[in-house]
């Protein structure tokens, strides 16, 4: 995913026109003479006697005029790139330039002849003209130096400004597609509110990089796929906020694919709302063009952002992959793990609480062999409007998802398969009214939709009432650890695949033998009823235990657990024992190592009752 910043945003007639993207260029060779490449680029060995190609698309300047010596202009069919005599980067040449206009011009048929877009060469005053763009950091003294925007000249035209570094051009700079899209954005003659431009703007430009137009020459890189971190990581957060409001094109894609074949979405309703020009919230626009609820819209969405469930999963999967194995501290900002109530319901938390168009992602800890899920799901209807939709998924093991309908209230099940891997509640806050609030304070929040919920499973007409993980919020130490390990494993929420899987970080105490332990400290007191332990096992100096222990401080001393049932040392599944409940701030497991091996644990989960 490429890296991101806002530069030099620039706000005119309703339309934001800066860029977050980077890219960098390498340096071209000497400028060519007279020639004309594939892209229908005209090059001329004089830059400033530019004339115009055989085409309906003329060549304009409201800056410059098309005489003046002090600039430098190439041209291709549909556009013009204009640059001053003083590049600071000494990378702008004739190559550098053929390149971008032959990237604009694959942009641009994508846009506008495979998506069905309006072109972006009529001004106020008819007539074709090739869209202009000039490069910043040349010398050009009536242009604003800046990263990258989009701006209108006096004649309605948009034109592009952007940076030498932001104009790379092979693989094609991702710069040029969301800036492009501003223009054409503003050339449907809609009305699309701030913050909504730059959405739609990386929406296009993810639907570029998903074509086979993301090319150059020969090379061709697409199908591509941007990436969403900070709707990921902000999803209870409301959309568009600052915190996410270039990536929460997410939701444009999923009106875009339909992937639930509702009744009125899909790309002609993209293309109806960027010629809107009614100036209402994206929300309430695409309602009542679609004549779709925007809740169902939203609940949609948000479950398929369980497993990325769009068309191009695979490679939004590599990057979320990506992001979670870089930092630990990210499993908490994807998945939300509910606090316990009371009579078996369970609460989201206050910080995780969704807002509106906001979801939590809860992965639920029961028994897959079970025939079914039942979930009783209850919101706190003391907030004036507030409503939202929740779903089941499961992630089967061979990549598939499944979903239950969606809900607001009371009960709903999903029957299970026998082959799922993981099973999830998704609660998204869709409230009567979407309201327009302030995007662009990072630290305003939006009002927040609680709920709580009890989550079973039924098998033989017995439910059995969910457990949460608390290891995840615990302070883990042991014994040792070896310095190449990390206690930090062993409650880090990575499922393993088999007790050597070194896709993760793991914990070991090698070299050590005899008697080791390994403890969880908890901020408060739980009942605890269950253990599940993942054993390591590397085939060389770490091994299964010889034999283990779970023990609980009572307060004075260390105790063993009463009634233990499992203990088991099984390698490539998790080991289920489960006792007594206890009340206990701090639990432990005490091995004892089979002969001259040590021992190691990939994941340790603990419930409370």
């Amino acid at each position: 995913m490429k890296s991101k910043k806002i530069i030099g945003l620039v706000v005119l007639m309703s339309l934001s026109i800066g860029t977050c993207a980077n890219a960098a260029v390498s340096k071209d060779s000497q400028l060519k003479t007279s020639q004309t490449t594939s892209a229908g680029v005209q090059l001329t060995s004089s830059f400033t006697d530019n004339k115009a190609m055989a085409s309906q698309y003329l060549t304009r300047d409201s800056f410059y005029d098309l005489n003046d010596k002090s600039v430098n202009r190439l041209i291709s069919e549909h556009f013009q790139i204009i640059w001053g005599n003083n590049d600071k980067t000494g990378t702008v040449n004739a190559s550098f330039v053929r390149g971008n206009l032959e990237n604009l011009e694959n942009i641009r048929a994508f846009y506008v002849n495979e998506m069905g877009l309006d072109d972006t060469s009529v001004g106020n005053n008819g007539g074709h003209y090739k869209t202009n763009l000039y490069i910043a950091n040349t010398g050009l003294s009536k242009i604003t130096d800046d990263w990258a925007y989009m701006s209108v000249d006096d004649g309605g035209f948009a034109f592009l400004v952007t940076d030498p570094g932001a104009m790379r051009v092979d693989p094609p700079s991702w710069v040029l597609p969301h800036e492009y899209a501003h223009a054409i954005t503003k050339h449907q003659n809609g009305v699309v509110s701030a913050p909504w431009y730059e959405t739609v703007a990386n929406w296009f430009r993810d639907q570029y990089l998903g074509s086979d137009y993301y090319k150059y020459g020969s090379n061709v890189y697409g199908p591509e796929s941007d990436f969403f971190r900070p709707i990921v990581l902000n999803s209870n957060y409301y959309f568009p906020h600052m915190k996410n409001y270039y990536d929460a094109w997410p939701f444009l894609l999923y009106v875009t694919e339909n992937p639930d074949k509702m009744s009125g979405l899909g790309l002609q309703l993209m293309k109806n709302m960027l010629h809107d020009t009614q100036d209402q919230t994206m929300f309430k626009k695409l309602e009542r063009l679609s004549g779709a609820s925007v809740k169902d819209m939203l609940g949609g969405y948000a479950r398929r952002m369980v497993t990325f469930d769009f068309k191009r999963q695979s490679s939004y999967i590599e990057e979320f992959n990506i992001m979670m194995a870089e930092d630990r501290a990210n499993y908490n900002k994807v998945y939300t793990t509910l606090e316990s109530d009371n009579n078996g319901w369970y609460k989201v938390p206050d910080s995780r609480t969704p807002q509106q168009g906001g979801y939590n992602i809860i992965p639920l800890n029961i028994d897959l062999n079970n025939k079914q899920v039942v979930v009783n799901f209850s919101g706190d209807k003391s907030v004036p409007g507030a409503d939202w939709r929740a779903s089941i998924v499961a992630k089967t093991k061979n990549g598939t998802t499944r979903y239950s309908t969606m809900w607001n209230n009371g009960t709903n099940t999903l029957n299970l398969q026998g082959d799922e891997e993981k099973v999830y509640l998704v609660v998204c806050a869709t409230p009567n009214e979407m309201l327009d609030l302030t995007s662009f304070d990072e630290n305003f929040n939006g009002i927040k939709y609680p709920y709580k919920v009890q989550i079973s499973t039924n098998n033989s007409g017995e439910p059995t009432v969910q457990k949460t993980n608390i290891a995840l919020n615990a302070k883990a130490s042991s014994s040792f650890c070896s310095e190449w390990e990390k206690i930090s494993a062993l409650n880090d929420g990575f499922d393993p695949s088999n007790s050597n899987d070194r896709n993760h970080d793991v914990y070991g105490n090698w070299p050590q033998t005899g008697t080791q332990w390994a403890q969880y400290d908890f901020d408060k007191q739980y009942t605890i009823s269950q253990c599940d332990i993942y054993w390591f096992k590397d085939g060389g100096g770490i091994d299964v235990p010889k034999s283990y222990q779970i023990k609980y401080w009572n307060g004075k001393k260390w105790v063993t657990v009463n009634n233990p049932l499992g203990l088991g040392v099984a390698t490539n599944k998790y080991n289920i024992t489960t006792f007594t409940p206890i009340a206990t701030k701090s639990i432990r497991i005490e091995t004892v190592s089979n002969g001259s091996a040590s021992t190691g644990i990939l994941e340790w989960k603990v419930f409370n009752k």
